[in-house]
């Protein structure tokens, strides 16, 4: 076909106008292009949701093709991203801000100056209807057109620009009034600005979303590991005894100190603005002095792209402070998550949690007895990788050069891979937290092996209040030992009744903390031994491990505390962080 056969065909056959076509061609369209494009018109108006794959067999072959683990390998706990992350969903804001812009502006010109050459009149509800089309019914079709127009014009915003206009034209809208309102007085950060933030809310209750599950998680191992009493670590050393309850509800506590910004009684919000190239709209001050403004632009920030409104202070690049801020939350959490990770991976090491695999998992290729806690360290890896990551992206969105440089556009589109990578981190470790349980037999054991020195803090602390100025010392010189015989600390507690420094009642209440996490019944041999009734050992030791009240003045506040945890963060900040993703619903 020549190029006056293709240009016919497109006109006759695909509704472009002779407009179109003289727009087309000012965008540096020739006989290659408009030929692409008659093709790119044929193939139906396809939504990319239903362009994808079903196929379970054509679905393993892309994973395995996939470039990069989000794609990948770990894609399943990030697929929601296909229209968060991807060029389409920001060629699809594009067009929804050329269109939402349009609108406003028409309203906002003609009830302030009825009379001007740009529009003559307020377009109709059911025009605005038709319009929001354009966008409302995105289609692969209207994403290989735009890219088509940007392989000359070298502009994205130009390009989403262009094809908003034409396709405007083929549901009947006057091309010239179109081509003289689309973009009109803006910038492409006007643009991208909203586009972005309002994509990157929807990123944002995504991985709210995955931290409300991962605080669920941690509180229903609170809830469920009541009453199993082990040993706390300070310095890689045994320290002093304290509930498991008490440990997964301090890191939860945690989670919500760093999370405090986005679960305050005020929306989190990310900014936007529309103030052009400089942030002094000088062009819309230029074509319309005497229009105000503000209205117009905050209904398309606020309420199109659920933004907050950046209004002072403003220059081309000036509204990512907040979206700083969500990066050290981000951080922050990824940190304490990072924590849990490595924690789990201690306490798994030690005996004090135990894997339960289900059939058929290996926990090892070469060893069969191992069970290694493979998502833990997973998990740390994703989250100090994704940690790694945000410092650049702080760096090129923050300290950006004079009143703005495009360094923001490359850094944008990379800054959705650490929010994935730290969703990814946090549901390894949520799934990773589900399979370990407490191994009652290892706590045992090795609350039984350090009971005197774990005891020693709690002992020497109640020694002195009663009087014994040297407690600690005298209790420093036997505990100090490797192996330290209970005998030892209770010849120790004798000898302070027996010279008076103490009187028996004393005594007696030091030999009753002790004896709490002594073997008084013998429980280790009777294991080693593997005798006939085992069975009946290893339950006294779990009722022994239960027994906080016979432990309550070795556990301080661990229990009380705990609960006051657990009430504290109530149902409100699982919902605080979940209406993040009721409010930024995907499309």
């Amino acid at each position: 076909m020549t190029l006056t056969d293709i240009v016919q065909e497109l006109q006759t056959e695909r509704g472009l106008s002779a407009g179109s076509i003289k727009l087309l061609e000012d965008r540096g369209f020739e006989e290659p292009e408009y030929a692409r494009l008659n093709e790119i018109l044929q193939i139906g108006r396809q939504t990319f949701s239903e362009s994808r794959t079903t196929n379970w067999v054509q679905k393993e072959i892309e994973l395995g093709d996939a470039l990069e683990i989000t794609e990948g390998r770990y894609h399943s706990l990030v697929e929601r991203f296909h229209d968060i992350s991807s060029e389409q969903a920001l060629v699809q804001g594009r067009m929804k801000f050329a269109v939402e812009y349009v609108i406003a502006l028409s309203d906002e010109l003609v009830n302030q100056i009825p009379v001007n050459a740009l529009v003559r009149r307020k377009f109709t509800d059911d025009e605005k209807l038709t319009l929001r089309s354009i966008y409302k019914t995105f289609s692969v079709q209207d994403y290989l057109a735009v890219k088509l127009i940007e392989r000359k014009t070298d502009h994205d915003v130009v390009s989403a620009n262009t094809w908003a206009t034409i396709r405007a034209q083929q549901l009947g809208f006057d091309e010239s009034l179109m081509r003289r309102i689309v973009h009109f007085a803006r910038t492409s950060d006007d643009v991208n600005a909203n586009v972005t933030g309002n994509l990157y809310m929807k990123a944002i209750a995504e991985w709210t979303s995955t931290v409300s599950d991962l605080l669920r998680a941690l509180i229903d191992k609170a809830k469920k590991h009541r009453n199993v009493t082990c040993i706390a670590e300070t310095h890689g050393q045994p320290a002093q005894l304290d509930a498991l309850e008490h440990i997964y509800a301090n890191l939860a506590m945690q989670l919500v100190k760093h999370l405090e910004p986005l679960v305050s009684p005020h929306l989190f919000m990310l900014e936007g603005k529309i103030a052009g190239a400089t942030g002094t709209d000088v062009d819309m001050k230029a074509a319309f002095p005497q229009l105000k403004t503000f209205d117009l632009y905050h209904e398309i920030i606020t309420h199109v792209f659920g933004l907050g409104h950046y209004e002072l202070g403003m220059d081309q690049s000036s509204t990512y402070a907040k979206f700083s801020q969500f990066l050290d939350v981000m951080t922050n959490v990824g940190l304490v998550m990072q924590k849990a990770a490595t924690d789990v991976w201690l306490y798994a090491s030690n005996g004090m949690l135990a894997k339960a695999n289900p059939k058929g998992v290996s926990g090892s290729s070469a060893m069969p007895q191992k069970i290694n806690p493979y998502f833990a360290e997973g998990a740390e890896a994703a989250l100090a990788i994704a940690e790694g990551m945000t410092l650049p992206i702080k760096r090129m969105l923050v300290a950006y050069r004079t009143q703005g440089d495009l360094r923001r556009s490359f850094t944008l589109r990379e800054a959705f891979h650490p929010v994935m990578l730290s969703i990814i981190g946090m549901k390894r470790l949520t799934k990773e937290l589900e399979r370990y349980e407490p191994d009652i037999i290892g706590i045992e054991t090795a609350i039984y092996q350090q009971g005197p020195k774990i005891a020693s803090s709690a002992v020497q602390s109640y020694l002195r209040a009663h009087g014994v100025e040297d407690a600690y010392d005298g209790l420093k010189d036997i505990v100090m030992k490797p192996v330290v015989k209970p005998s030892e600390v209770i010849d120790y507690v004798d000898g302070l009744v027996r010279d008076k420094r103490i009187d028996r009642r004393v005594g007696d209440s030091v030999k009753d903390m002790l004896f709490s996490v002594m073997d008084m019944d013998g429980n280790l041999d009777y294991l080693l031994k593997g005798t006939s009734f085992i069975d009946a050992v290893i339950h006294k030791m779990h009722k022994g491990n239960a027994d906080v009240e016979h432990r309550k003045h070795l556990l301080g506040n661990a229990i009380s505390q705990t609960e006051e945890v657990i009430d504290s963060i109530t149902t409100n900040t699982r919902q605080a962080l979940q209406r993040y993703r009721d409010i930024y619903q995907l499309d």
